[in-house]
């Protein structure tokens, strides 16, 4: 049954995985504000969280087939891209004052996300003491680690910290770069593997590039937009 489950989850997952990839482009693209940036915007946002959805149900199956380091995977790509996909929408609709249900489910998601990440991290060094896998296992661990310092500030300094334009440009990138970094890890692996006959120590690239150049341009993105 959890074969059968599994493969269904997948013809769902994979075609909405690769319109993602195609969408994220698009409101990124437009100018800001505009009417294709927000109707483009929101196709991206729905289809990420079908990918959402599909992924952490595949982990759940992976995990009944005992497919371990597979569900590891999909269930923490799931949450590392849920919180900045989910938060990438909501806080546009926070006026001056955050509303108190916004501000727990960002607690929420933010306590889920730094024990997952400190569970990565635990595991990468016990049991691949940080060598192939493990490397990887640390990396995406260290990722989540500022969600402890965000999971611990009040109300009055998130709402300084963090505006709205800000975070919703912060969001849909990071939301991306998962999304890009899913494919890599699995999809992308195949074809560079199987296909371009990439040595498999190589791997840790693709894995790690969507990463470093999605904050590079976050962090220009954040800039251009500054004064806004």
């Amino acid at each position: 049954m959890a074969a059968q489950l599994h493969d269904l989850l997948l013809w769902i997952h994979i075609p909405f995985g690769a319109l993602s990839l195609i969408l994220f482009w698009l409101p990124v693209g437009l100018p800001k504000g505009s009417p294709k940036h927000r109707t483009y915007g929101l196709y991206y946002f729905y289809c990420m969280w079908v990918v959402v959805v599909t992924a952490l149900l595949l982990s759940i199956c992976n995990l009944i087939l005992n497919h371990y380091m597979a569900a590891l995977y999909l269930g923490y790509l799931s949450i590392i891209t849920a919180y900045p996909l989910w938060y990438s929408h909501e806080i546009l609709k926070q006026g001056g004052e955050w509303s108190n249900r916004y501000f727990i489910v960002r607690k929420i998601f933010l306590a889920v996300l730094f024990a997952s990440g400190i569970g990565m991290i635990l595991l990468g060094g016990l049991k691949y003491h940080f060598l192939g896998m493990g490397t990887m296992m640390g990396f995406f661990g260290l990722l989540a680690l500022p969600s402890g310092r965000d999971l611990f500030r009040r109300k009055a300094v998130a709402m300084q910290k963090e505006q709205r334009l800000k975070m919703h440009i912060q969001g849909t990138i990071i939301s991306g770069i998962a999304a890009y970094t899913a494919f890599a890890a699995f999809g992308g692996s195949r074809i560079l593997v199987g296909l371009l006959h990439f040595h498999h120590q190589w791997m840790i690239i693709p894995w790690i590039l969507p990463t470093v150049l999605g904050i590079i341009y976050s962090r220009y993105m954040k800039r251009k937009y500054r004064a806004v």
